[in-house]
């Protein structure tokens, strides 16, 4: 089981019991891996059978660098869940903000993703964030070297101005 947890303590890190995609079945894990070409983490299939998708209440991931979000971190609001509304619409969003091939798209909108890696392997990749819009070329960060490791650094940003 995916260990969701901060300091010691289990959390619940969906912000609302919305979902955006429907119930998760080992069918849908089967059809979406076939689709993508990848083997699915262990630990995303586990969240999403919690809940398949939605916003999240921890939507915030440390940086070692400045990004055009933060000086030290990065926002995510949501995580895609398995499905057409989800993960599914991975290609679209690949080809049509010209992103590179072999990555599974968790979140973003137009100017920057967050995404699984498959660039160099098929299973158990690591977690980037990519920012277009930076400079002449596009920022490529990882986040994190699994799943499991991005879910549990999430942490909600508190300005301290």
């Amino acid at each position: 089981m995916v260990r969701v947890e901060r300091d010691g303590e289990i959390r619940d890190i969906w912000d609302d019991g919305y979902s955006q995609s429907k119930k998760l079945t080992e069918e849908m894990v089967n059809e979406a891996e076939k689709k993508l070409g990848v083997k699915l983490p262990k630990s995303y299939i586990e969240l999403c059978k919690i809940q398949n998708g939605g916003n999240l209440k921890y939507c915030d991931y440390p940086t070692s660098v400045p990004t055009n979000w933060a000086n030290d971190h990065v926002n995510v609001p949501e995580i895609y869940g398995i499905g057409k509304e989800g993960i599914l619409s991975s290609d679209y969003y690949i080809e049509e903000c010209d992103l590179p091939k072999d990555i599974v798209l968790l979140c973003g909108e137009g100017h920057w993703w967050i995404a699984f890696d498959y660039r160099h392997t098929k299973d158990t990749p690591p977690i980037i964030y990519m920012d277009l819009e930076w400079g002449e070329d596009t920022l490529i960060l990882e986040l994190a070297p699994d799943f499991e490791t991005f879910v549990n650094g999430l942490f909600i940003y508190k300005n301290e101005e």
